[in-house]
């Protein structure tokens, strides 16, 4: 992995030297100086940091020495310096410059001395700042050397989005550049450990940052994926599967040249237009310079090394268990009021639900009821064949456990299983199906496995259907049992990291049935633990009623909120007894090292 480090940096670092020229302000159209400034101290500032970890050393790398030289020439002029007396909002850019200079060891105590003024004028250093600016600020006038008076960056930290280990289903990308950039400075780019807050610590820290890394190489954002690469560095982290794979992506995206292209949609509507030169910079100078700086991090024998800490265990499943017991009760009670093609899924889902905490008996009102209606309405046993195959195993399975008999039912299994006898081959969705079957003692083990031998879970791998789509897929296929998908967790890895990356979304959109689909199927492929998931069955907690209901759908008619709450409720308790069987550390392991696959 360090030949692609250093050779991910030395490209990225040949193409800014290349470009140089076009991190002057002085030679920026009007309209985009302020852009190009912003553009320049950053620049600077990696220069700075590689004159900090090898002083004297420009003259062996050319690269870095013509970057260096373009930087001292801008901050030598006084145009550019004297604008931090004329433009105290802008603090941080001139004081960002002057802070890479003395890295570099050019002290100028006229440059300084304005610093020094704008940061005692009572304004550019306590206008209000969000955590992860100010934390920037103090970092800033550390390196610069200027005295400032203001509270310690510790004091700072517990405020910040970081240390309030956020929700990565929630988080967007300026939350997660809020992330980063906190790490960046708290850490002084990995030469210190945070003093972290009472509660929150390197273990929560690296779990956070690997599980937006994975989701930020699915969205195919570089930019963050670099930026989360070097904060793990930062924090003392040199090797884990994840920045592994980080790694791989940014080689993986970086052009021939060194360049490496930002996300789509950085450029502000009015910096848009220009030649195609102006926006190949523009739209990939800040990645590039980051995916230098990680390569920098990378080698930087000044950044302090850690063992990667093992992630935190989650509390147990006492959560899971409460909610699954008051959906139950509210899925039994709603079975009893509505129309049977309504009632079989409710009652099917209660029967799970009750499963999956040992004790049916709590769904047998609802099911003892579809007994009664099956047996005064429906003539033909094919009229449960509109139901759903999950749906009405789980209520054959409930009856069976509760000691209660359908005829119709009955009927329909027999005839179903009957129709299966003589063929040599199904579809996969049936797979799930003829498991059920079997389990319900409908067909021999020797006939369902002469079936299932017939099917393949080559199409789950295919990446052509939603990935909500593909959740429902597999869950039916397995009917809920790991074991059924095989024991090779690499081979299910691309697929359970399109289910984590889809879940943000459904979330966000608050499409409570993929999400629960999701999170079924990352359960399933060994990621019951994984920090995404659990993030997602909190946010699927969150939405419950004291009721036990499940949603709220923010609309007025009762119609309306008592079906879209029953649909709600369904997936959501499928899914929350999916894993709360898997916590029972009865799915094989086949989550990432960084996952551990059950919860104590």
């Amino acid at each position: 992995m360090a030949d692609i480090r250093r050779t991910v940096e030395r490209g990225a670092v040949a193409w800014l030297a290349a470009h140089r020229t076009r991190f002057d302000p002085d030679t920026a159209d009007k309209g985009r100086t302020l852009f190009v400034r912003k553009a320049f101290v950053e620049v600077a500032l990696l220069v700075g940091l590689r004159a900090r970890a090898e002083p004297g050393s420009f003259d062996g790398d050319a690269d870095y020495r013509m970057l260096y030289d373009q930087v001292t020439a801008v901050a030598a002029r006084a145009s550019y310096r004297e604008l931090v007396a004329r433009d105290e909002r802008a603090l941080l850019l001139y004081a960002g410059t002057y802070a890479s200079q003395r890295l570099c060891g050019r002290r100028d105590s006229e440059f300084e001395r304005l610093i020094g003024r704008a940061v005692a004028g009572r304004y550019a250093a306590c206008f209000e700042r969000v955590p992860f600016r100010q934390l920037d600020l103090l970092h800033t006038l550390e390196l610069a050397g200027v005295d400032h008076g203001m509270p310690a960056d510790s004091a700072v930290l517990p405020f910040s989005l970081l240390c309030a280990d956020p929700s990565v289903v929630k988080l967007s990308d300026s939350d997660i550049y809020a992330v980063t950039h906190t790490v960046f400075y708290a850490t002084d780019f990995g030469r210190r450990i945070p003093r972290w807050p009472t509660g929150f610590g390197l273990p929560q820290a690296v779990e956070l940052l690997e599980a937006l890394s994975l989701l930020c190489r699915q969205r195919e954002n570089a930019d963050l994926v670099a930026e989360l690469l070097c904060c793990l560095l930062c924090l003392g982290i040199q090797d884990s599967p994840e920045m592994e794979r980080a790694w791989a992506f940014l080689a993986g995206v970086q052009e021939p040249d060194g360049r490496v292209a930002g996300p789509e949609g950085i450029l502000p509507p009015e910096l848009e237009n220009g030649d195609a030169g102006y926006r190949d910079w523009a739209t990939g100078y800040h990645t590039t310079i980051v995916a230098a700086l990680a390569g920098h991090l990378a080698r930087d024998g000044a950044v302090i090394r850690q063992p990667r800490p093992s992630p935190p265990r989650t509390a147990g499943k006492g959560r899971l268990e409460a909610a699954i017991r008051c959906a139950t009760a509210w899925l039994t009670h709603a079975a009893l009021e509505a129309p049977f093609d309504d009632a079989v899924p409710a009652a099917g889902a209660a029967a799970r639900a009750a499963r999956s905490v040992g004790e049916p008996q709590l769904a047998a009102r609802a099911l003892t009821s579809l007994v009664q209606r099956a047996g005064n309405t429906l003539t033909q046993p094919m009229a449960w064949g509109g139901q759903g195959v999950d749906a009405v195993a789980e209520c054959a399975r409930g009856l069976s456990a509760c000691g209660l008999v359908c005829e119709s039912l009955d009927q329909f299994l027999t005839d179903t299983a009957a129709a299966l006898t003589g063929l040599t081959a199904i579809p996969t969705a049936a797979a799930g199906g003829v498991r059920r079957l079997r389990d319900l003692g409908r067909l021999t083990a020797r006939q369902a496995d002469s079936l299932l031998a017939s099917t393949s879970t080559a199409n789950l791998f295919a990446g052509n259907h939603a990935p909500a789509v593909t959740a429902v897929a597999l869950a039916q296929y397995a009917d809920g049992q790991p074991l059924h998908l095989g024991n090779d967790g690499s081979a299910w890895r691309s697929v359970a990291e399109r289910f984590a990356a889809a879940l943000p979304a459904a979330c966000q959109n608050y499409r409570l049935e993929e999400a629960a689909a999701l999170l079924q199927g990352l359960g399933l492929l060994g990621w019951a633990d994984h920090r995404i998931t659990r993030d997602g069955v909190d946010f699927l907690l969150c939405q419950q009623h004291p009721t036990g209901a499940f949603g709220y759908p923010a609309r007025d008619d009762h119609l309306e909120r008592a079906t879209a709450q029953r649909i709600w409720t369904q997936s959501c308790v499928v899914a929350l007894s999916c894993l709360y069987g898997l916590y029972d550390g009865r799915a094989p392991h086949r989550s990432p090292t960084s996952a551990p696959a059950s919860i104590p």
